[in-house]
Order: structure tokens, then sequence, then C-alpha cells
């Protein structure tokens, strides 16, 4: 009785330090999706639902995984696709309903493995660096820690603004008890930061903190009005970033490229699309619980992913209390920062894997870093770009690396042209 009560206590502790950071995290992309134009109740509940069916279907049977929308993927859609283009959240929403449903079935045939085996490791691990550097930068800009400049790349903010102040102090808080091997390390940085900036009188707990989950835009989606050129490249890019960043997670949970459990994350991510919510991917705080414990299960579910799911869905009316963290967001951020880092990490690993890293793919690399917001700009330069520097170097390129380079090109020029 005592094993199994420590055992559901450490299921309890692990989930609390998951929960808090994917909580956060949806805030940030919530906040994303309002600039779109998407309420942010309608978003932060469509993806605590979203998150709370994902992660029970990919941890079925396996170990605990948190299903979460992409904070790199949905600035890239946000950002270079929804404002810079033009493109209406409701069509996009209705591309991502579309890729999930042909990724659902995609993943259960053999040329998922083969499309994956397309795409050049130097590739794969360039995108992920890319994702997780996204965050990064996505976290450093909400905290004003990059701010834009007319006349340089980015510019540095100033510790004399609050929200800089607190964030800095918050990663560094984290990445200090992190060395010292403190497990909640990084709940208690943003819970302390978090206290610090509600007594400063930086941000405040509403009236109504509580209120009934809003689905006002279920079955908003509408089918794309855009190019068709356009709108099939979009798609293919989206599918391969949410391929390739769950299998950078996946790889290390189960040390196996299985495609099972995104059969499942697209499944559920086609449904979620019907009530606004936009493609999950596996987190990469799902690497924050312990690869060699033993989880406890109740019918086939590990237990920190059920008390995950639980306190999601404690969680899924409190969209005015995460709304008012948004307004001042050194918490959100340094969930995200974090993540960033975490995936950023998962890079370098995938990195020090690879056999033989030269001038071709330090080019890869730099490709992906210096259009690391535009991802499917990115994989299009650096498909072509490894190709033509392979083929100089008279190496053999797979037929599946030539199709997938020819088409990303050729929709590249039809996009310029037409």
């Amino acid at each position: 009785m005592t094993f199994e009560k420590n055992n559901a206590l450490t299921a309890l502790s692990s989930a609390f330090v998951l929960v808090s950071v994917a909580a956060l995290t949806l805030v940030l992309t919530a906040s994303l999706c309002a600039r779109a134009g998407l309420p942010f109740a309608s978003a932060y509940t469509a993806g605590v639902i979203a998150c709370i069916i994902g992660t029970l279907a990919v941890s079925r049977g396996g170990r605990t995984l948190i299903a979460l929308p992409s904070p790199a993927i949905i600035s890239w859609l946000v950002y270079e696709e929804i404002i810079a283009k033009g493109l209406a959240w409701q069509e996009l929403l209705g591309i991502a309903a579309v890729v999930a449903i042909i990724g659902a079935v995609f993943t259960r045939t053999k040329y998922a493995a083969a499309l994956m085996r397309a795409v050049p490791p130097i590739i794969r691990t360039g995108l992920v660096i890319g994702l997780g550097l996204v965050m990064l930068v996505t976290a450093a800009l909400y905290a004003r820690i990059l701010l834009p400049s007319p006349w340089a790349l980015t510019m540095g903010g100033t510790l004399s603004d609050p929200l800089t102040y607190f964030t800095l102090t918050g990663i560094l808080l984290v990445l200090v008890l992190s060395a010292r091997s403190v497990r909640a390390a990084l709940p208690l940085g943003m819970l302390l930061i978090g206290v610090l900036t509600w007594a400063e009188g930086f941000w405040e707990i509403p009236a109504a903190p509580f209120y009934t989950p809003d689905l006002s835009v279920t079955f908003a989606l509408t089918l794309p009005q855009a190019e068709p050129f356009a709108v099939v490249m979009l798609g293919v890019t989206l599918l391969l970033a949410l391929m390739i960043e769950t299998m950078a997670v996946l790889t290390v949970r189960t040390h196996e490229e299985s495609t099972q459990p995104l059969t499942r994350l697209f499944a559920v991510s086609s449904a979620a699309s019907f009530i606004g919510a936009f493609p999950l991917t596996i987190a990469p705080i799902s690497l924050a619980v312990p690869e060699k414990s033993k989880e406890r299960r109740r019918v086939g579910m590990p237990m920190t992913a059920l008390f995950s799911a639980l306190l999601l869905l404690v969680l899924l009316p409190c969209a005015p209390l995460m709304q008012a963290l948004a307004d001042f967001p050194a918490a959100p951020a340094i969930a995200l920062a974090a993540t960033g880092l975490l995936l950023l990490a998962r890079g370098v690993q995938m990195l020090h894997s690879t056999e033989d890293v030269g001038l071709r793919e330090g080019a890869v690399l730099a490709v992906f870093l210096l259009a690391s917001y535009d991802i499917a700009t990115g994989l299009t330069l650096t498909l072509i770009l490894w190709t033509l520097l392979t083929a100089a170097s008279s190496q053999k390129i797979a037929r599946g690396t030539w199709g997938l380079t020819a088409f990303f090109a050729v929709f590249a020029l039809l996009k310029w042209v037409l």
C-alpha cells in the first residue's frame, strides 16, 4: 500500500512539473493565435482540450508523452503565413485539418518512413535546432530581452524594464536549480517570478478568474482560397515540420522511429482543428520524465499521463487568469525559453550523432538559423543547397531526396512566377 502511495505521489509531482510548463506554453500559443485574430479564450480552451486528448492518446501503451501545439510552428504560421502573407486563420485551420487527416493515414503506411529517410539527417537536425531557436527568440521578444531594430538584426533590451529583468532572473534561477539537480526547478522558478511580479503589481488576479470554457469558433475552419500551389507547399511543409519535431523527441523516449504515436497524434489534431486548435506535436518537456523510471499504470495508461490530463482539465476554465498572466508574460516566457533550450539540446545531441560535419553541414545549419522563422523557405533552401553540394562532390543521393528537392524547388519557382 505504501509502495503504491509513493508511486502515486511521484507521478503527481512529475505531472505538476509537466503541466506547469504546458499550461504557460498554451498561454503563449493562445496569445500568438490572438495576434492572428483568433479570440484568446477560444484558442486557450481548444488548446487545452486538444492537449488532454492528445496526451492520453499518445501515452497509452507507452511512456508519458505530453502533446502540445508547437510554439515554433505556430510562430511561423502566424507571423509568416497569416500576418505577412494575408492568409485567414480560418483557412489555416482548414489546411491544418487536411494535413492532419493525410498525416494520420500516411503514417500508417510504409511511405512515412521513406519520407523521413528522404530528408537528410543534417536537415532534420537543422530543423530541430531552428525550431528550438524560434522558441528562444519568441520568448526573448515577448519578454523584451530582444527588441526589433531598424539598423541591425536585433538589439538587446534593458534591465530597467521590469519584464526583461524578471524574465532573465527567472531563467537564471531555473538554470541554477537545474544545475543543482532540483527536479522541480522549472515550476519553482516560474512560481517565484509569478509571485514576485504579482506582489509588485505588474499583473493582478481578475475578479472573476474562472468562467465557462469558450468554444465559439467551433467549425470556423474554411477551405483555403489562396493559390493552389502555395497551399500544397504549405501543407507539405507543415506535415514535414510536425513529423520531424515529433520524431526528434520520440526517438529519445522510445529509441526507435515508431510512427504509432504520430498516427494517434495526427488523428487527434484533425479532430481538434474543428474546434479551433492547431496541430499538436510531442512536446520536448516529455523528456523531463526520467527515462529509467518505472511508471505505474491504470487501464494501460501511465499514472503521470493520467494526472497530467486531470491537472489540465482543472485549468480548463481558467482562461481569464491565464490571460492576466499573458499581460505580463514573464512566467510564460520562462516556460517557453526552457522548452526551447530542451529542443536545442536535443538538436545538439542529434548533431553529435552525425558522422561527418563539414562545410556542407555548416551551410545547412546556417540557412536554418538565418531563416528560422520561415520554415518553408528554410526547408526549400537547405534541400537545394545540400543536394547541389552533394552532387558537386560526386556523392550518391537517394531517389527520395532528389524527388523531395525537386518538389520544393518546382513549387517555390511556381509561387514566384505565378
